[in-house]
């Protein structure tokens, strides 16, 4: 079984679903006919209308303004603050739109997901995918399977088969590397994501580029794992047993730093004079550990907003688009970890 939470806006009595079951058709076949800029009157339409004025729905004059949609997030369920921020960020910015967000989690003993977003798609007016492990083979079988459906992922691609709202990993990944030569570092190390990610691989290829931009800089250690705080622990064990010092380390993600700190200060090391060292995606508690850890910021706030503004443009313009790329810009906080001591 799979749990699926929904949020409506706090106004919003009334949601797509009650009008789906008065009328007997889809959610979806609901939330077209109430966004289109313009009606055609047929029969389901006159009765989805009538349907919504009997139970309440805010009907607005003007139907291009603001589109009635149900857009599902599609995610494995998983705990932990990254998946928190993820959630509260769609939650948040469905606040300013008319639209519903629904949270569906794939069920962990699925290993493809594809059949499940394909019967997804008959429910819901649009989906957003946050699913790591699905390929591009993937991405194709489901385009093929609900055409012109208006459906996008949140994860970066090598050679995107659908339309993608990401965080630029890329840019991250440079910015660190940029950061740590101008703490006067020409030694660099890296802990990497799973290899058949592809935001893992693009952080990589960021921090990669940046370094052989310069004869000056070196990337003189690496580990590659999941991004897990174990991975980082297992890391540090490696790169102690490397014997190497005086080294600017990007840690792939906060949880595998924070493994590799932990591990690190545990063993004597004391950051950031042995080393320094960077996360990404500016977890909470990059504040609250000693030394504060420097780490790239995701606006998952402005992921969620954008994500629901391509989608509402996509079902406005009916538009059958494929493989657009829409990055959202991150920043660099920097704190103790990569300040280098004089």
């Amino acid at each position: 079984m799979y749990e699926i939470f929904e949020h409506s806006n706090i106004n919003m009595r009334v949601t797509l679903k009650h009008i789906a079951d008065d009328t007997g058709l889809s959610t979806a076949t609901v939330s077209r006919a109430l966004s289109r800029q313009k009606r055609n009157h047929s029969t389901s339409e006159e009765k989805i209308y009538a349907s919504a004025r009997k139970l309440g729905y805010p009907l607005l004059t003007n139907a291009g303004e603001n589109q009635h949609l149900s857009i599902a997030l599609v995610m494995r369920l998983f705990e932990g603050e990254f998946y928190a921020s993820l959630i509260n960020g769609f939650y948040e910015a469905s606040g300013s739109s008319a639209s519903e967000i629904i949270f569906s989690y794939v069920p962990k003993q699925l290993n493809n997901p594809v059949d499940y977003i394909v019967n997804l798609s008959k429910k819901y007016s649009a989906i957003c995918l946050f699913l790591p492990s699905m390929t591009n083979n993937d991405y194709l079988k489901i385009k093929e399977k609900v055409g012109s459906y208006p459906i996008i992922s949140l994860l970066p691609s090598k050679n995107p088969k659908i339309d993608t709202v990401c965080f630029d990993s890329y840019r991250g990944g440079y910015m660190l590397a940029k950061h740590f030569e101008e703490q006067g570092y020409k030694k660099f190390g890296f802990i990497s994501g799973p290899s058949n990610r592809a935001d893992a691989l693009f952080r990589k290829n960021g921090f990669l580029n940046h370094i052989n931009e310069s004869d000056n800089l070196e990337l003189a250690w690496s580990y590659e794992g999941d991004f897990s705080s174990a991975l980082g622990q297992a890391a540090f064990a490696d790169y102690k047993n490397s014997g190497l010092k005086d080294i600017a380390i990007f840690g792939g993600n906060d949880y595998s730093c924070f493994g590799f700190m932990k591990a690190a200060m545990e063993s004597g090391y004391k950051i950031p004079d042995d080393f320094i060292i960077a996360g990404y995606d500016n977890l909470s508690f990059c504040e609250t550990f000693t030394p504060e850890l420097t780490s790239i910021a995701t606006d998952f706030h402005e992921l969620g907003k954008k994500s629901i503004r391509i989608i509402e443009n996509m079902v406005a313009e009916n538009s059958d688009s494929f493989g657009n790329i829409s990055m959202i810009p991150v920043k660099i906080k920097i704190r103790t970890s990569s300040q280098r001591r004089i």
